[in-house]
């Protein structure tokens, strides 16, 4: 399979950010080395100045971007050999454990046994159980689009670690109505922080992040009908 110039679009700002990786990388190991080398030469200068505090960052940038090579180059090949694969499967969405160094704030989406780091904006347009393709480069794996590949997931394609209780029900049909944590509350007679405390368990269950996706599910899989 080809890429359209939508993927090809995507896949060259997916470059440029591994090639800003890349810079990063190559500073960092620059400041790092000089800090050594100075350590030997000047040790004197080195651990009586802050000079010192400015090598555990470079560390860390080097952990960081040490990917950022082999990603350039893998996604350089892609771009030239301009072919692309797909996957299908239920969307399952796990929210990173901390940014990312470039690409913000975002998710992981997997799909059987590949997973794809997302933006926030196309994060909140997948709903979890549904079934979706998704396109990605053969060699850098950065992933190009994701399109629906069916219908609604059926109700249980959404794995609940537990049932939901009446009280997440209403909840759902609330936010589903477009109602903010606020009007939610003075519907049900709590307070904001009982309703956002409330909101992290029905998230947990679902298995999503975000309201959108709550929406989504609850229109979808008809999962604000109270008992």
């Amino acid at each position: 399979m080809t890429q359209s110039p939508e993927e090809q679009a995507c896949l060259a700002a997916y470059q440029r950010r591994r090639g800003l990786a890349l810079l990063v990388f190559a500073a960092a190991a620059m400041l790092g080395g000089s800090i050594v080398v100075l350590a030997i030469v000047r040790p004197d200068l080195v651990f009586r100045t802050p000079v010192i505090a400015f090598l555990p960052l470079a560390v860390v940038w080097l952990y960081l971007t040490r990917h950022a090579y082999g990603d350039w180059i893998a996604a350089r090949r892609d771009r030239r050999e301009g072919g692309a694969l797909a996957i299908t499967g239920p969307a399952r969405l796990r929210q990173k454990a901390r940014p990312g160094l470039f690409a913000g704030l975002g998710d992981t989406l997997l799909v059987e046994d590949r997973s794809f780091s997302v933006e926030r904006d196309l994060a909140d347009r997948i709903i979890p159980g549904r079934t979706i393709t998704v396109r990605y480069a053969p060699h850098s794996g950065a992933l190009l689009s994701v399109e629906e590949a069916g219908g609604p997931a059926q109700p249980e394609a959404v794995t609940l670690s537990e049932p939901l209780t009446r009280r997440e029900r209403e909840l759902l049909a609330l936010i589903a109505e477009g109602l903010t944590d606020k009007d939610i509350a003075r519907r049900l007679n709590l307070s904001p922080a009982t309703v956002r405390t409330y909101n992290s368990a029905l998230y947990a269950k679902l298995g999503i992040t975000r309201r959108t996706q709550a929406v989504a599910i609850a229109a979808g899989l008809d999962l604000t009908s109270v008992d």
